[in-house]
């Protein structure tokens, strides 16, 4: 029996402008902190409301079609925090006929996306079909874009990153001359990913209005940069990072591209029964996955 694989994202839902006094109240209109405290509701509201309106390319400015179809729950559920939907794009498939014609039509190739909707987890788990997607962070740059059409009417915005093994960094500068890292975080929202932080780049980030924040290191014209798990500081933006709260890009010297850890991925795998049959089941194999971590 096949085996499908999904890629795990965490997302994080932060307010587009965070200084109340810029934004004027008119009457029936939502502070930042009441937005803040319903931003998970805002959220899946605006996935469902892309599903329904999911001949996306109306409101895209490319010809890309998708289309989006929530599958679970079937039924609203009180305090529910897991959806399933199915996203289909459209391909160009050509074919002979036996007159000797050459015909093209559309081919729909479907993939699932798991949302995990607690506020202190916030997964988004995207199978890996490269019949459908080359890679799952295309499909999640396009669900980024699109959540953040209907998100900023709420005065959000939502972003969406990789989580991977932070060995996986460690491995990429191990025993390499490095001459410069670049960390890109999103400005954190989650106690529990961004505790190894500090309270100074944290309120930084917060109190300038920044979505992202990045942090370039750059070593001397004949030298490398010294990195070490034992360096406490970069340990814990590289942990940060790996939690999904942004990406890093190593730069080996002499070499012109980088390293990107947003090509890395942690994932679960499942068999086609248990995805095509019972996808539900899959949440717990997600929820099981973040408690040994």
């Amino acid at each position: 029996m096949s085996q499908r694989i999904f890629h795990l994202y965490r997302y994080q839902i932060i307010p587009n402008e965070r200084i109340q006094e810029k934004l004027p109240l008119s009457e029936n209109e939502l502070s930042v902190d009441e937005v803040i405290q319903r931003k998970n509701e805002f959220f899946i509201e605006a996935f469902r409301y892309i599903a329904l309106h999911s001949i996306l390319d109306e409101i895209d400015d490319t010809s890309r079609k998708l289309r989006i179809k929530e599958v679970y729950p079937a039924q609203e559920k009180v305090n529910n925090q897991f959806y399933i939907f199915k996203v289909a794009a459209c391909k160009t498939v050509t074919r002979e006929t036996e007159n000797f014609e050459t015909m093209s039509e559309e081919d729909w190739p479907r993939v699932y996306a798991i949302v995990w909707n607690d506020d202190e987890q916030q997964i988004l788990a995207l199978e890996h079909r490269t019949s459908a997607f080359n890679k799952t962070n295309t499909l999640a740059n396009l669900l980024t874009k699109r959540l953040n059409e209907v998100l900023c009417k709420y005065n959000l915005n939502v972003q969406i990153y990789p989580i991977f093994d932070e060995q996986s960094f460690w491995q990429l500068v191990q025993g390499q001359k490095v001459e410069q890292i670049e960390f890109k975080m999103v400005t954190p929202n989650m106690a529990n990913i961004s505790k190894a932080l500090s309270d100074d780049l944290k309120a930084l980030a917060k109190y300038s209005n920044s979505a992202n924040t990045e942090l370039t290191m750059n070593a001397p014209e004949n030298g490398e940069l010294n990195l070490s798990p034992e360096l406490p500081q970069l340990q814990d933006l590289v942990d940060y990072s790996s939690k999904g709260g942004g990406s890093i890009r190593v730069k080996y010297k002499g070499v012109r591209t980088k390293k990107d850890t947003t090509n890395t991925h942690s994932s679960i795998i499942a068999d086609e029964y248990t995805v095509e049959v019972s996808p539900i089941s899959l949440l717990e194999r997600i929820k099981d996955f973040f408690k040994v971590r």
